[in-house]
Parts: structure tokens; C-alpha cells; sequence
């Protein structure tokens, strides 16, 4: 798989890793610190609570309002590795079994294409 050369995602505000189920809490993250539910697809495991609507309880008009201390994989979330890591069929399977939305999938494919240009 190719490696991203920078850590910075630029996602401008997109937030559509904030809707939906694909992040979770990790080890790392002190669950005491959110509010959440268990994860329907991953036994066992934790994420931030939503809305009724599939956002995060934490993701307002003007985005994250926990930004700075915001869950590891909130802050470490890179849209464009999904797009490296899949391709359209596996995606397409993936989002049809629930397991990844396909908007999330192909931003990261165009934040690709606009990094060789």
C-alpha cells in the first residue's frame, strides 16, 4: 500500500467520519471522558454516543466540539488510507454489509487525486 508522505489530512470541515459507526474507542482513550454506546458491529467494543440522526453526540453546526481532546482514531482518521487500502468492489461490498460508508471511502479518493495534481 502506498504510504501518505504528510499527517496532516485536509479535510476542511468535512465530518463524514463523524457519521456513522467507523470510529471506536481504542485502549487508548479514556471512555470515562465520553459519552458512548456499544458498538454495533464490533462486540465488545465502545464509540461515541449519536444523535438520532447517525452523527456524533459531539459533532455541532460548526464541527467537533471536542475537538482538542477528541477519542485517538477521531483525531488520527485519514479517509485517504481507506481509498489506498480498498478498491470500488471491496468498498462497495464493504458499504452494502454496513461496514464503511462509501462517502467516507471516496472523499479520501479524491483528496488522492487532488494531492498529484
Amino acid at each position: 500500500m502506498e504510504k501518505l508522505e504528510t499527517q496532516f489530512v485536509p479535510c476542511n470541515g468535512c465530518t463524514l467520519c463523524c457519521k456513522g459507526d467507523l470510529i471506536r474507542l481504542t485502549s487508548n482513550d479514556n471512555t470515562a471522558e465520553y459519552i458512548t454506546e456499544l458498538h454495533f458491529r464490533i462486540p465488545g467494543a465502545l464509540m461515541l454516543a449519536h444523535k438520532e440522526n447517525g452523527d456524533c453526540i459531539y459533532l455541532e453546526e460548526n464541527g467537533c466540539s471536542i475537538h482538542s481532546r477528541a477519542p485517538e482514531l477521531c483525531r488520527s482518521a485519514d479517509c485517504r488510507t481507506l481509498a489506498l487500502k480498498y478498491d470500488f468492489n471491496t468498498a462497495m461490498h464493504m458499504h452494502n454489509s454496513g461496514m464503511l460508508n462509501i462517502l467516507v471511502w471516496d472523499k479520501g479518493k479524491e483528496l488522492l487525486r487532488e494531492m498529484k495534481n
